[in-house]
């Protein structure tokens, strides 16, 4: 490809090219993962546009405090009280009541019911599908979920795995990642468990919007629902309790093991994007 010779910067073309579309208002070329995240995702609309301030917001609070460092819980004193909390509600309750579960159900229906709860995860999955910019896994879990909820008897039986239909699971956490909102401190959220400042703002849309377990008009069927899915969750988890057992600090065993399972989600969602920015960089520039 024959390059141009850029005008001298005191001349008018240096300060904007008209026939760049990729030129900013200083003439500097924008980066092309910048200008598609400009062309795809802005302007936001106002709710989802004070989401990603209020995360930025908490994120540079965190990273402003910890500078120099590689502190991910600088709020530890206060995640420990919480983890404590959390512990003494599983031991007291959540756990026996998962166990008793595990035991009066067969394996084959603890898998229905788990297949019932993945398939109402579809809806956000397929939003934030669309939010990353990856249209045609959007259309892959929508044709999932319409299979499952048809065939598969409201989601009951996994049909759609057996006919090629993989299940993946993206949520509002991981949008904002993609879009480039830092993760912030690590957080233990009460009953929740696990998170960060990143990741707990991103349950606010999923829990009220478009999770069709919530019900604001009938929060003790919505608290039934949310208790039915976390003892199912937590009874598919009594195999790892040894494990967790085992260890010195359980508190920071656990802490590790979310923020490496989070990298590894965020880093599979911007994955896709990354490719298809770089193969563009190629055929625009012949590299």
């Amino acid at each position: 490809m024959t390059q141009m010779a850029e005008p001298a910067s005191g001349s008018p073309g240096h300060a904007r090219h008209p026939r760049d579309p990729l030129a900013g208002k200083d003439g500097k070329r924008i980066p092309v993962l910048k200008s598609m995240r400009r062309r795809f995702f802005s302007p936001l609309p106002a709710g989802c546009a004070a989401l990603v301030a209020l995360a930025m917001l908490l994120g540079g609070c965190a990273n402003t405090a910890t500078v120099g460092s590689t502190n991910p819980d600088p709020w530890e004193p206060f995640n420990r009280v919480v983890y404590g909390f959390n512990d003494t509600v599983d031991r007291a309750a959540l756990r026996p009541v998962a166990s008793g579960y595990r035991k009066i159900l067969p394996l084959a229906a603890r898998r229905t019911v788990g297949n019932f709860f993945n398939n109402l995860r579809l809806p956000t999955t397929i939003i934030n599908d669309l939010l990353q910019g990856k249209p045609d896994q959007a259309r892959s879990d929508f044709e999932r979920l319409v299979i499952n909820t048809t065939l598969g008897l409201l989601g009951g039986f996994d049909v759609a795995a057996s006919l090629g239909w993989p299940l993946h699971k993206e949520d509002y956490g991981q949008t904002l990642a993609v879009w480039g909102v830092p993760s912030g401190p690590y957080l233990v959220l009460p009953f929740l468990g696990p998170s960060t400042a990143r990741d707990a703002l991103g349950e606010l849309p999923g829990a009220y919007y478009t999770d069709p377990l919530t019900s604001l008009e009938n929060p003790t069927a919505t608290l039934l629902r949310y208790s039915l899915r976390a003892i199912d969750a937590r009874a598919n988890l009594l195999d790892l309790d040894p494990i967790l057992q085992q260890q010195l600090d359980p508190y920071l065993f656990l802490r590790e093991a979310y923020l490496q399972k989070r990298r590894a989600e965020i880093l599979e969602s911007e994955a896709p994007l990354v490719d298809s920015v770089i193969d563009i960089e190629k055929e625009l520039f012949n590299d």
